[in-house]
């Protein structure tokens, strides 16, 4: 399971526009070499090309928008469960409590936290593995959540879970087993990630809330001259967006 996992993550780590098309352009140089020079040149500009029009703002944010929109921010739905899905954190002994987590992982626990605090009696379900941590995401999302003010017999930590399926079998394993699968629960996870981890839990037999948080699209900004300029956020974007889509679309090929 860890080598399908490692395997997993590699492809997809190669399948991302920055990744694939530097390996296009080893392939325009290799081809150039052999010579078929129009091919390497049509090639080359075919990558430069799309890494220029996949830069500009606009573009990334009429690709990743659809994600993020999909489903409706927390409804104010009374839960008994809040569960918040695994992101990324970096512990050092020098960080305060507030810097443990990256701003993603950061503002999934906000909105669970939130969720958690309109819904008295709720538990706060936290999960993600270590990674090459010392501690797992789950405990580093509980050490800021305690510090916040959530009593530890309040949450409850999945540290095994290494990627959203993992996570959705997890907690459907864990509402089955204490008899609370009918029981009403929000999902927090970022707007992008909400769509597939959507899909995964329902494919449990859960029918969660969805609770998106990190919006980064939408907003007021409106267009400007700078939105026509290549800029390396949008193509960060464009790499989150495409990640979806293809964790989409491994999960319906694994359903």
């Amino acid at each position: 399971m860890e080598a399908l996992f490692l395997i997993k993550k590699l492809i997809s780590a190669l399948l991302m526009p920055l990744p694939l098309g530097f390996v296009i352009l080893l392939l325009a140089v290799f081809v150039f070499f052999q010579g078929y020079q129009r091919l390497a040149k049509g090639l080359g500009i075919g990558v430069i090309f799309i890494w220029f029009i996949l830069s500009l703002s606009p573009v990334s944010q009429l690709i990743a928008a659809p994600l993020e929109y999909e489903f409706p921010k927390y409804n104010n739905k009374t839960v008994n469960y809040v569960v918040v899905l695994g992101g990324y954190h970096n512990s050092d002994e020098r960080f305060p409590v507030s810097s443990l987590l990256s701003k993603t992982s950061l503002m999934r626990l906000s909105e669970g936290m939130r969720i958690y605090h309109l819904n008295p009696g709720a538990k706060l379900l936290l999960s993600g593995y270590k990674g090459n941590d010392v501690i797992s995401n789950a405990e580093a999302m509980a050490k800021v959540a305690h510090a916040f003010g959530i009593p530890k017999d309040n949450i409850i930590m999945a540290e095994q879970p290494k990627d959203t399926a993992e996570e959705a079998a997890y907690w459907a394993h864990y509402l089955n087993n204490n008899m609370l699968k009918n029981q009403h629960f929000a999902l927090v996870t970022s707007a992008m990630h909400i769509p597939r981890a959507m899909y995964l839990f329902q494919n449990q037999g859960l029918q969660p809330i969805p609770a998106p948080t990190a919006f980064r699209t939408g907003g007021h900004h409106g267009l400007n001259w700078h939105s026509w300029f290549p800029n390396a956020g949008s193509l960060t974007l464009i790499e989150s967006a495409w990640h979806e889509y293809l964790g989409r679309i491994w999960a319906a090929m694994h359903a």
